[in-house]
């Protein structure tokens, strides 16, 4: 499975970049995941990709719900996901809400890759914690 994560602000600070090397890594042994910083995201959706858009509106989801609803699309076909974040003007598949509170851009998409780590976790019914 091939994950983007589609961003419109560009990130400055070190530890957010740090935090998406070291997911980046670990996500490595269960599939692709492509973090790309985009002026214009529309041209980043692809025919063959599922959408999600992160909007605090969307549906809130528990980790495992994450895990089972990430491999279905896999097992149905849909082997490109595309995140977007900060991006209001997006036509997607599916609406996720991480919290109904307004997170730091930053804080986000750490939490979001956090989650995806944790979702291919649970999936291999791997534990969590090293």
């Amino acid at each position: 499975m091939k994950i983007r994560i589609i961003n419109t602000e560009k990130i400055k600070e070190k530890y957010v970049k740090d935090a998406i090397q070291e997911y980046t890594k670990r996500l490595s042994a269960y599939c692709k995941v492509e973090y790309v910083e985009a002026k214009n995201p529309t041209k980043e959706i692809t025919d063959k990709s599922y959408v999600i858009k992160i909007d605090k509106d969307g549906e809130q989801l528990s980790s495992e719900q994450l895990a089972g609803k990430i491999a279905q699309l896999g097992v149905s076909g849909n082997s490109n996901i595309t995140i977007f974040i900060g991006v209001d003007n997006i036509e997607a598949d599916y609406v996720l809400s991480i919290s109904r509170m307004d997170i730091d851009i930053n804080i986000l998409l750490i939490i979001i890759y956090e989650q995806i780590y944790r979702s291919y976790r649970i999936i291999h019914n791997a534990p969590y914690h090293k």
